[in-house]
């Protein structure tokens, strides 16, 4: 029996995910749970084929139109490309500051969002936490039932993070201070003193509502795996033996250190290393800290919709050669693959290659010194899980608000205001940028011949984790989360889980709020008579925040 959700919604682009299922037999019934999945991005693009022929500093404006929610990190990887295509690197301390302070206000912004509006209403709903659930009562919900109340401040604190990306962008989305070498915007007291204002309210935000809010979910996620433990006569400690993943863990880092700008260069030339003088590291977690190495990517596309002449070629080999309708492909996503292995690659990772399997950040407020007591948090599944995923975004959260505040306070104190290591465009010249986009291990390749772009590739976040089976038959990072073992599809409703999970009378109360919103049939799909429950599905989806948009880029002529 095959479940599809097609479209999955609340994700940026167009996914297809089928669940074949499975029947599990247990001391109390049977159940279904995913037997075998697969994840097919429906839609293609074409920003690798359209960009030949463009003058390289256009990659720049149009490679952040990839995505409109994460076009900042695609505007880094490309800058960070053409600094080293034009040899403009290293560049200036000022210009590396102004751009961590645009990367940091965008993570946040970016986290919120994920955090509360994209995987939130799952989390509050089955966790019974209620600031999460989405505000369906209003103003009057939020006032007397606290029902949204950390969904509707999001929508304000992301704002303000958007405005300090625009103080240094000009705009946001798809900010237009970026030029090989460095930026366009010069450092005043004015942008320093607006960014500050924001991220003070941002920090407190993060620092206050988000850690109570993620301690509340992992508390309550001891709850929910009793009960479904219970349920299904299997043992589940919560969230955590959910959406298990390989355990391998891939990171390109994030954040360079203004002042030692030669150790960030390093990998992106092909030799092995870590970036750890960036505040969040690269590496190839395997179990242990692992250098990273270029050359041990290649992207794979049996199972995709491309010619298999370039299957498992590296980035600077390979080429976009749509093979529509052909046997046995199902995705327009190909399959990355490091050292021939499947690697997740997001906050998970980024925390993970940084500060192995304990994290301890920091909680002290920037203006009054007042000290909140750090967040620890020991990774509860080394494979990975929905819980892990979901607290890894929340603690990304909290080391960017707390580096946004300092990049800025340096930012001021700098003496040296150079931005820019300023070069004509080259005739010839090819680089790498590796970065980290919220959702994951970006890159990108491009390769200038007589002055303008030759070739350009992008290995973006959801390409690795969206990925379908690779040419080894290996299933990508959420196809492997899926099919654990612990993805259970009720034939029961929401408000009727909810009832077996924390009593009667929450799934009565969650019943009458999602009927006169028509949503009576939340997640339920039809298949041969039946109703199937994905939530616990989409939970595992979301958890990867998929974006369907990033992942393909090529045109059918």
């Amino acid at each position: 029996m095959k479940v599809v959700v097609d479209p999955v919604t609340r994700i940026e682009g167009h996914l297809r995910i089928e669940m074949n299922l499975k029947e599990l037999s247990t001391d109390t019934g049977k159940w279904f749970i995913v037997g075998e999945a697969k994840s097919a991005g429906m839609m293609f693009r074409g920003f690798e084929i359209f960009l030949k022929g463009k003058d390289p500093r256009d990659a720049f404006f149009f490679t952040q139109r990839i995505c409109g929610v994460c076009p900042a990190a695609h505007a880094e990887a490309s800058n960070q490309a053409l600094d080293i295509a034009f040899d403009a690197v290293p560049v200036p301390p000022a210009a590396t500051l102004i751009r961590n302070i645009i990367q940091c206000a965008y993570y946040i912004y970016d986290h919120m969002i994920h955090t509360y509006l994209l995987v939130g209403p799952e989390l509050g709903i089955l966790c019974k936490y209620p600031p999460m659930i989405p505000p369906a009562l209003g103003k009057e919900g939020i006032t007397k039932l606290g029902l949204g109340s950390s969904y509707a401040k999001c929508i304000e604190m992301q704002r303000k993070a958007n405005e300090i990306i625009a103080l240094w962008g000009g705009k946001f989305p798809h900010h237009a201070s970026g030029y090989p070498g460095g930026v366009t915007v010069k450092p005043t007291a004015e942008r320093i003193a607006g960014t500050v204002a924001r991220a003070v309210e941002i920090w407190e935000f993060v620092a206050n509502t988000m850690i109570r809010d993620i301690q509340a979910i992992i508390q309550a996620s001891e709850t929910v795996g009793e009960k479904v433990s219970e349920i299904l006569g299997v043992n589940i400690r919560g969230l955590e033996d959910i959406g298990v993943g390989t355990g391998n863990f891939l990171s390109y880092g994030m954040l360079p250190d203004p002042e030692n700008y030669d150790d960030w260069l390093k990998i992106a030339y092909g030799e092995k290393g870590r970036r750890k003088s960036a505040v969040f590291h690269a590496g190839a977690w395997d179990g242990n800290f692992k250098d990273f190495e270029l050359s041990k990517i290649q992207e794979f596309v049996k199972y995709a919709w491309y010619s298999d002449e370039y299957t498992g070629r590296k980035p600077n080999e390979e080429e976009t050669v749509v093979e529509m309708g052909k046997p046995g492909a199902y995705s327009w996503i190909k399959a990355p693959r490091y050292d021939g292995k499947v690697y997740e690659v997001g906050p998970l990772a980024r925390m993970v290659n940084t500060f192995g399997l304990t994290w301890r950040i920091p909680r002290v407020h920037p203006i009054t010194g007042e000290d909140l007591g750090d967040f620890v948090y020991k990774v509860r599944n080394p494979k990975g899980s929905v819980l892990d995923r979901v607290v890894a975004r929340v603690a990304n959260a909290l080391v960017c608000a707390n580096k946004l505040i300092e990049f800025a306070k340096m930012l001021a104190e700098y003496k040296d205001t150079s931005i820019c290591n300023y070069k004509e465009v080259p005739e010839k010249g090819e680089g790498f940028g590796l970065y980290e986009a919220p959702r994951g291990a970006l890159l990108h390749y491009l390769k200038i011949n007589n002055k303008v772009i030759e070739r350009y590739q992008c290995v973006v976040p959801s390409t690795w984790n969206l990925s379908p089976r690779d040419d080894m038959g290996q299933p990508g990072p959420v196809e492997t989360s899926l099919q654990c073992g612990t993805t259970w599809l009720p034939t029961m409703d929401v408000p009727s889980v909810c009832s077996a999970i924390w009593g009667e009378d929450y799934g009565n109360l969650l019943k009458s709020a999602l009927a006169p919103l028509g949503l009576a049939e939340l997640n339920m799909e039809p298949v041969n008579g039946q109703k199937f429950n994905t939530t616990i599905a989409l939970l595992v989806v979301r958890s990867f925040d998929p974006c369907i948009a990033c992942a393909v880029h090529l045109i059918s002529k």
